[in-house]
């Protein structure tokens, strides 16, 4: 008897049929890691099939969601490569699952509400910059919130000298993983996606002219964990300086307090 936290899994992979890549089509993984996100899955999934680039393979991590997200993914069972649902350890462990299932020689993530910035990005990006020694290729991201975009969505301008990229608006060589490992996983642990850049090699990096991907900001949060955690890891790989470490440690923490006892403060007065 399946239980409700049972594995499920489908796609195009289990029928037999692989996507297709030549030696001048390198095959591109597409992975979206989702959770309860029946509202806004579905453009997710139209905006990677809809691609023109013809060697695209994707793949669909749902964390065992039970808001109607995987009706949503069966729609497209069709076209969709692979898909699996079941519980799992967070976005990292979702994003791990999704490089292990992987035979693309390039990957992306492209999660729930996040679109590509046009249908003919993939093949755009693979025709210019593929054929260079670059490992990782980045660009700009646009940002939309809750799946609405506008004619001139915001743009976050990325830099990977000061560690600034995203995600979505990055495609980079899944044998980076061979050389600098997974996706840290563990309790607590919020940057693994930072530590990951923060591993790859400066020469690795070329970064396109054009947004790869429209990033949506719903629900996103800055947690303070994140701000810690990436001080750490400037100052133990990426060379920052000893008083530096200090000095921002000390200013985030002063920051935190000041703003805490304000918070307190405020209360007091309403009450």
């Amino acid at each position: 008897m399946q239980t409700e936290n049972a594995t499920k899994c489908g796609g195009r992979r289990l029928k037999g049929i692989l996507a297709e890549e030549t030696t001048d089509r390198p095959l591109i993984t597409v992975v979206t890691a989702v959770f309860n996100a029946f509202g806004t899955i579905e453009a997710t999934i139209e905006s990677v099939l809809g691609q023109t680039y013809g060697s695209v393979e994707y793949i669909i991590i749902d964390g065992g969601s039970t808001d109607g997200t995987l009706d949503i993914i069966r729609k497209y069972e069709h076209a969709v490569d692979y898909w699996i649902s079941e519980p799992d350890k967070g976005i990292y462990d979702a994003m791990n699952k999704g490089i292990r299932t992987s035979r693309g020689t390039w990957l992306n993530f492209l999660n729930a509400g996040d679109v590509f910035s046009n249908h003919s990005v993939l093949e755009s990006i693979a025709k210019i910059y593929f054929c260079s020694d670059a490992r990782f290729i980045y660009s700009d991201v646009l940002l939309s919130t809750g799946g609405r975009t506008v004619n001139n969505p915001p743009r976050v301008i990325c830099d990977h000298k000061r560690l600034i990229i995203n995600h979505q608006s990055s495609i980079y060589r899944k044998d980076l993983h061979f050389d600098h490992g997974m996706y840290l996983v563990a309790p607590g642990i919020t940057i693994s996606d930072y530590l990951f850049f923060s591993l790859v090699g400066q020469n690795d990096y070329l970064k396109a002219d054009y947004a790869i991907a429209i990033y949506d900001t719903a629900g996103v949060s800055q947690l303070r964990k994140a701000v810690e955690q990436k001080i750490i890891v400037d100052y133990l790989i990426n060379g920052m300086p000893r008083y530096k470490f200090f000095a921002y440690f000390h200013l985030y923490h002063y920051y935190r307090n000041a703003k805490a006892a304000l918070a307190r403060l405020w209360r007091g007065r309403r009450s």
